[in-house]
C-alpha cells in the first residue's frame, strides 16, 4: 500500500453533517490523485441527504474508479466476519483502500481503511468537518457491531 499523503488528508473536509459517504469516496479519489484535494463535487451533489447508503455508489464510475458495495448481510452473530476481514486484507495488499461504515459516537460514520498492522488490526481515517479522525481498531469495532458493509473499487 502506498503511503497516504498527509497534505491530502489535512486539506480534505466533510462539508455537511450527513455527507460522510461521499466524503469517504472523495477521500479515496484524492488519495489516488484523481481529484484535487480542495474539490468536493460528490458532497456538493449529496448535501445533507438522509436516505443515502453505499448503494448510491455501487456500480458508479468516477474519474476512472469503479466502486462496488460488498457485505450487505444483516448485522448479526451470523455475519461472515472472517470473509469481510480477509477481503479488506486482500484489498490493502493489492494497493487499494477500503471505504467502511463504522459505529462512531451515537451513530455511524464513514472511514477509509488505509493500513493493516502486523497484528492484523486495521487503521482507518476520516474527516469530521475539518477535523481528521481515525481508529486503529477497525476489526474490534466491526466485531462488536456484528458486521458492516464496505465499498471497494477498481481503476480503469
Amino acid at each position: 500500500m502506498p503511503p497516504i499523503d498527509p497534505r491530502v488528508l489535512d486539506t480534505h473536509k466533510q462539508l455537511f453533517d450527513l455527507s460522510c459517504i461521499p466524503a469517504g469516496v472523495e477521500l479515496v479519489l484524492k488519495f489516488l490523485g484523481k481529484l484535487d484535494p480542495s474539490e468536493h463535487p460528490e458532497q456538493g451533489a449529496w448535501g445533507n441527504k438522509r436516505d443515502g447508503s453505499f448503494n448510491d455508489y455501487h456500480g458508479k464510475v468516477l474519474r476512472g474508479v469503479h466502486f462496488a458495495m460488498e457485505f450487505t448481510h444483516p448485522r448479526s452473530p451470523d455475519f461472515p466476519l472472517s470473509d469481510l476481514f480477509t477481503r479488506i486484507s486482500e484489498e490493502l495488499r493489492a494497493g487499494r483502500f477500503v471505504v467502511i461504515s463504522l459505529r462512531s459516537g451515537g451513530g455511524w460514520h464513514i472511514f477509509v481503511v488505509v493500513e493493516e498492522r502486523p497484528d492484523g488490526e486495521f487503521i482507518a481515517v476520516s474527516k469530521a468537518g475539518d477535523q481528521t479522525i481515525g481508529t486503529e481498531h477497525v476489526r474490534e469495532i466491526v466485531t462488536k457491531m456484528k458486521g458492516t458493509d464496505i465499498l471497494t473499487y477498481t481503476t480503469t
